[in-house]
């Protein structure tokens, strides 16, 4: 199977593109920015440069030609610029696609201050939210006595940890100083166990599902029942169509789950998830009819360390050895990555894009 991934980010296409490769697709690469990093590795069978600078209708006819060249058998968004993109294109697009969310749905999950609101205005589980103009919002309400600590600082559309800071006491308040977006959004900062879940929908029903902790050391699945109640209940209130993944906290003074975002798209932990024995893009491209009961995992335990795999290899257990093999057999782009290469902080739909609430230095709260 033929397969064109669209892609304006480096990291996460990478690895979607690894576990697209995994289901047997050949994948080719229509980018821009930091995607060009993608050309560098072995299972990327041809790179495109994209001349849309996010014109979705020069897009659209770029990836027809592709398509036609080509012999494209199905189409893939790899993060959240190229799925927003691809959704705004349905109904359009000249081969078969990954199943997208619609782009209202996109924007409301997308945009954090959107996402918290939804969730708190329904009864799911997440953070009280505030969001402020810019960086002296929050300063100015530390300051006064109207936000107290611990709170955590984000964008409202960034990924991957890009610009998130805690402030847990009071000399983390000098960090709003390298505050570089705007709006800020304010989290009340909730102490326990960062974990993550994601789901595959068809319109609001779930076909496949996965809980799991990741750190620097280890990456592990996980089962929580709390946790899943409130993704699942997202997804149906939203009827969501695709892939969809949240981060979460597991809070250590009640030991419920707590959404904090959302991101309705591929996700950074889907190879972890593929080498545990769940491939999310095979699964996203099955028919709807493919599963009686959603496809999970009940285990996986994978330690994130090529060091200690390769030093002490009879300590390895299988799922190390899969994640050294993962790692080792894409030397360029695993070195591209560890280098930091290719900066991916700046790719983001621009928040003035998406459909966001209006309220400036307004609150989310249950």
């Amino acid at each position: 199977m033929n397969g064109l991934m669209v892609a304006f980010a480096f990291t996460l296409p990478y690895h979607v593109m690894r576990v697209a490769t995994a289901a047997g697709i050949r994948v080719r690469v229509l980018g821009g920015g930091a995607a060009r990093g993608l050309a560098a590795s072995r299972y990327c069978r041809g790179y495109q440069e994209t001349r849309s600078g996010g014109d979705a209708d020069i897009l659209l006819a770029e990836i027809a030609r592709a398509v036609d060249r080509c012999k494209i058998d199905v189409l893939l968004p790899a993060d959240d610029v190229s799925t927003r993109l691809l959704a705004g294109l349905a109904g359009r697009l000249p081969a078969r696609c990954a199943p997208l969310p619609e782009v209202a749905t996109f924007d409301l999950l997308n945009d954090k201050w959107n996402f918290t609101g939804f969730c708190l205005s329904r009864g799911i589980r997440a953070p009280q939210a505030w969001l402020f103009e810019t960086a002296d919002g929050p300063r100015t309400a530390l300051d006064t006595g109207t936000l107290a600590l611990p709170i955590t600082a984000k964008p409202t559309n960034r990924s991957g940890g890009v610009g998130v800071l805690h402030l847990r006491r009071p000399a983390d308040v000098a960090l709003l100083d390298i505050v570089d977006y705007r709006p800020v959004l304010a989290q009340r900062h909730i102490g326990g166990e960062a974990v993550s879940i994601t789901l595959l929908c068809d319109h609001g029903r779930v076909r496949a599902h996965v809980a799991h902790q990741r750190d620097a050391a280890r990456f592990r699945v996980i089962a929580d029942a709390d946790l899943l109640a409130n993704a699942v209940r997202v997804a149906a209130l939203t009827g969501y169509h695709g892939v969809v993944n949240f981060d979460a906290v597991l809070s250590e003074e009640d030991g419920l789950a707590y959404l904090v975002e959302c991101n309705p798209r591929f996700w950074y932990s889907i190879y972890l998830v593929m080498l545990a024995g769940l491939n999310f893009v095979e699964l996203a491209l099955a028919p709807p009819g493919s599963f009686a009961e959603p496809a999970t995992l009940a285990a996986g335990d994978i330690r994130l360390s090529l060091r200690r795999a390769l030093v002490k290899p009879r300590q390895a257990r299988p799922l190390d050895r899969a994640f050294v093999s993962y790692c080792l057999s894409d030397p360029v782009a695993f070195s591209l990555q560890r280098a930091k290469v290719y900066d991916d902080s700046a790719v983001a739909v621009p928040a003035a894009q998406m459909r966001q609430a209006p309220t400036i230095g307004g609150s989310a709260t249950v």
